[in-house]
């Protein structure tokens, strides 16, 4: 292990998951410089953010996705794969 690198459990504030699912049950929201904003005038309802989140932070609802900001992380892959643009990331707190 290289000097910088830090081990995953020495991280002070992380929990720890312990069992298969389970993270649900943590507030990842607060881990988030940005978050991502759904356009509903751009969506085609393609279901791909919702597939491709891996946090399970978007739900599907008969008006499109909606998106659970207490689960979102920030990685922001829903906005990397949306293909109309109807998913943007806005900075934290604005």
């Amino acid at each position: 292990m290289r000097e910088e690198e830090i081990p995953y459990k020495g991280i002070e504030g992380i929990p720890i998951i312990r069992e298969p699912g389970s993270a649900a049950k943590v507030n990842r929201g607060s881990w988030r410089l940005v978050r991502p904003v759904h356009n509903r005038d751009k969506c085609t309802k393609c279901k791909i953010c919702y597939t491709y989140c891996p946090d399970a932070a978007i739900n599907w609802t008969a008006d499109g996705p909606g998106i659970n900001l207490t689960s979102c992380k920030g990685c922001m892959i829903c906005v990397e794969e949306c293909p109309t643009g109807a998913m943007t990331e806005e900075k934290e707190g604005a």
